[in-house]
């Protein structure tokens, strides 16, 4: 690498982490923590464990100052749906309009493992009610209709 390259790479890093400080400066204590709630989730997508996450740290729990305010989140949870070998397809359907359609029906994220995470498992995450009519319906593609 030249030292201009070197120099250009050092500047962007330097920007972004500029970015990132004015970022976190403008979030106030409840978008940080969900933030980290979600992030906690996010995390648990891509490092499967077969303990239920019992070696992992618990979520974080919601701050006392909301709480006092009377801010109470909706519950949101992960689900990780087992998919049987060859049955992706019938999740992501045709140009994946299926999957498409699911997320559009359910106020759930909705991740397949693919190319970052086991290929096997589609994660939910959200409300409770929306994650489980979610994973219903998808269960509901899995099923082989005769």
């Amino acid at each position: 690498m030249s030292d201009m390259m070197i120099r250009a790479a050092s500047d962007d890093v330097r920007f972004l982490l500029q970015v990132y400080c004015k970022m976190m400066e403008k979030l106030n204590e409840k978008s940080l923590w969900h933030l980290a709630f979600r992030g906690t989730l996010y995390c648990r997508c891509f490092c499967v464990s077969n303990n239920d996450y019992a070696d992992w740290p618990s979520l974080p729990p919601l701050p006392d100052k909301l709480a006092v305010e009377g801010y109470a989140p909706e519950k949101e949870i992960l689900s990780v749906l087992d998919v049987p070998p060859g049955k992706m397809g019938r999740i992501i359907g045709r140009r994946g309009v299926a999957i498409k359609s699911v997320k559009e029906c359910c106020n759930a994220e909705i991740l397949l493992g693919g190319d970052k995470g086991p290929p096997d498992k589609v994660f939910i995450i959200g409300p409770v009610n929306e994650v489980r009519k979610a994973e219903a319906i998808l269960r509901g593609k899995l099923m082989d209709i005769y």
